[in-house]
């Protein structure tokens, strides 16, 4: 298996689900228990991430990421990703600037959205994942229809992401209002689909908690990875 690069960190609660999920998903029925991937993980500092994309600085943020995919490359290796939706949304100005290879977690959730058949999808994530092309574009390419929350929830959803969720914490009147979010668009857009697209999301809400299918992009983001390094 190929060595496994990883800009964690963004954040650390999502950063241990990846590699505990990375380890499981690599061991197969009948082998060596104690046979692992080869993880290398660059751990960066979320606050100084998050200054950069509010400050708007979209060249000097590329510039940040593809420094650390650089150093992961040098350092060994050879199948990269970034363990978060919101920095996707500069991935074709990454892949421009680092040789390693990426793994996409748009483009693996849109394959396993199309794979099961989904045709109108509820995205829920960070304002800049709502708000970026690239979920609505790579869908477009499967005949996906991608629904947004309306204002006020982007904003909750945003809030709770940075402000809670980052840390660890899950309240339950959190979690309730996520899924009256999901029940209000059941109803409204007919949707037949949410993508949890924070990798924190799954903290709170998961396929148990509703009747129609729900994407978590952590985990499909893993599959997509040691396949990639397989």
């Amino acid at each position: 298996m190929k060595t496994i690069g990883l800009v964690g960190g963004m954040t650390p609660e999502s950063t241990k689900v990846y590699y505990d999920l990375l380890i499981r998903g690599a061991r197969q029925p009948g082998g060596n228990p104690l046979r692992n991937p080869v993880i290398l993980i660059y751990s960066l500092d979320l606050a100084e991430l998050v200054e950069i994309q509010r400050g708007g600085d979209r060249r000097r943020l590329v510039e940040y990421l593809a420094d650390l995919l650089e150093r992961l490359r040098l350092a060994g290796a050879e199948v990269g990703a970034l363990t978060a939706n919101t920095p996707h949304a500069y991935l074709d100005e990454l892949r421009a600037e680092t040789s390693l290879p990426l793994v996409s977690i748009v483009s693996a959730t849109r394959d396993a959205a199309g794979a099961r058949g989904l045709e109108r999808a509820l995205l829920l994530g960070t304002r800049t994942t709502m708000e970026a092309a690239m979920y609505p574009r790579e869908f477009a390419d499967s005949g996906i229809d991608i629904v947004l929350p309306g204002d006020e929830d982007r904003e909750f959803l945003d809030e709770t992401i940075y402000g809670e969720l980052a840390l660890g914490t899950v309240r339950p009147e959190v979690r309730q209002r996520l899924l009256d979010i999901c029940a209000r668009h059941m109803e409204k857009d007919r949707i037949d689909s949410v993508i949890l697209g924070c990798t924190e999301l799954p903290l709170v809400v998961s396929s148990d908690d509703l009747s129609i299918a729900v994407l978590d992009t952590t985990t499909i983001h893993v599959d997509a990875i040691l396949a990639a390094a397989t």
